[in-house]
């Protein structure tokens, strides 16, 4: 059972309460790790999977990027610290570790995941330089690239440190998960779930082959971008990291992945 509800954009503008505006066309790994946190908290949302990101977006809105939480007497709030911490005190199942050290560890590790420069930001960047570097004939079509290139501050130099960024996070977590594991531990800062978890298996959903069924809104024209990514770091998932995001989906998260209003019913 979800505590998502999916709302269509003209039913949202007018709706009241805390709302999550997400990623409509893809499984962005912000959008899909707050509506995750939420939906393992048990709280109610109302979700509305944003058609494109534009103009409109930011008049109705004030942001124009998704994720952005929207309640009725604060700032709209588009980080994943601030979503995760307004989810945080509205109860639910903890997912913040209390333990000053451990939390300082969660967040510098979600940071790593889903800061500026970290495996999200960096996936982009190298989908991206496919799209680009092949005219559009791979990944991204060209002007969906030309955009994020403008957007995002693409260089083509860049690209080989975005690279070798997304292998050492991979690495890194790979490790992370391991010790946990060696300690008898399911989870990877220990026996109970954290965000950070939700954020690896976001994260790792651009990492992976993504089959029409995992999630039915994918747009077509975005599939390519995906496969792309893989291409260029699938071999650097390993299994362990393919497990621990395939649990995560399997007992924690919503699946299928559902996007926006129209296939709510599949949650």
């Amino acid at each position: 059972m979800t505590s998502l509800t999916f709302l269509d954009v003209d039913t949202a503008r007018s709706a009241s309460g805390p709302r999550l505006v997400v990623a409509g066309n893809l499984p962005s790994p912000w959008s899909e790790a707050a509506k995750g946190i939420f939906h393992v908290k048990e709280l109610p949302i109302q979700v509305i999977g944003y058609p494109r990101v534009d103009e409109a977006l930011r008049t109705w809105t004030g942001a124009l990027n998704v994720p952005v939480l929207l309640t009725d007497e604060e700032p709209p709030r588009t980080g994943w610290a601030e979503i995760l911490a307004f989810a945080e005190r509205q109860g639910g199942v903890p997912l913040i570790p209390a333990e000053p050290e451990a939390r300082i560890r969660h967040h510098g590790l979600a940071h790593e995941l889903c800061g500026e420069g970290g495996f999200g930001w960096c996936s982009r960047l190298v989908m991206i330089d496919g799209g680009l570097a092949s005219g559009g004939t791979r990944s991204f079509s060209l002007p969906v690239a030309q955009y994020l290139a403008r957007k995002y501050g693409y260089a083509p130099e860049r690209i080989p440190a975005a690279l070798a960024r997304l292998r050492e996070v991979l690495a890194l977590f790979d490790a992370e998960l391991a010790r946990s594991h060696a300690a008898g531990h399911r989870y990877l800062l220990g026996a109970q779930l954290t965000a950070l978890d939700i954020y690896l298996a976001t994260c790792l959903t651009y990492a992976v082959p993504l089959a029409d069924a995992d999630c039915p809104q994918l747009q077509p024209r975005v599939r390519p971008a995906l496969a792309y990514l893989v291409e260029q770091i699938g071999a650097y998932v390993t299994p362990a990291l393919v497990a621990h995001r395939k649990h995560l989906f399997e007992t924690k998260l919503p699946w299928p992945i559902v996007l926006r209003a129209e296939a709510a019913s599949t949650a």
